[in-house]
């Protein structure tokens, strides 16, 4: 297993838990929350909408204390939602989704059964005042599976 696939499988994850949830966009429709891999996508030009509402799964680091060892992996998944009600609440969305995936990995902690997550699940929402956009994060420790080595090479 390496971080690449880990990061598919999470993206998949993430696509599939809020697949159903629908949320407003800045052109005033509503729209399933688009998941992208490390980075937004670059606009083609100023004219395109921004993407919200989003999830970036972010592979933050990683380690590896010895050949048997679990591969580590610290990811942070970050949320932006476009909300333009004027009671200035969009931050209660945002909970909401990270409530959705600290719940989703509290019940069953096993992703693509292959990787587990590790505590804490740790979430933070952004300091300042940007709407109507708002955002938030969650940092989560993941364990992939222990690389083996091949003993056949060797004989």
């Amino acid at each position: 297993m390496n971080a690449r696939l880990f990061q598919d499988a999470l993206v998949a994850d993430m696509k599939e838990l809020f697949k159903n949830r629908l949320y407003k966009t800045p052109g005033g429709e509503t729209a399933p929350v688009s998941v992208f891999a490390q980075n937004l996508p670059k606009r083609k030009s100023e004219d395109d909408e921004d993407p919200f509402p989003y999830i970036i799964v972010r592979l933050a680091e990683g380690d590896i204390e010895n050949q048997t060892a679990a591969h580590k992996i610290n990811v942070i998944l970050l949320v932006g939602i476009f909300d333009d009600d004027l009671a200035n609440q969009g931050h209660r969305q945002v909970l909401e989704m990270l409530e959705l995936i600290q719940l989703r990995f509290e019940e069953t902690p096993l992703l693509a059964k292959y990787y587990t997550i590790n505590d804490p699940f740790e979430w933070a929402l952004q300091d300042e005042e940007s709407y109507p956009y708002f955002f938030g994060a969650a940092k989560m420790n993941f364990n992939l599976p222990a690389p083996r080595r091949n003993w056949s090479d060797l004989v």
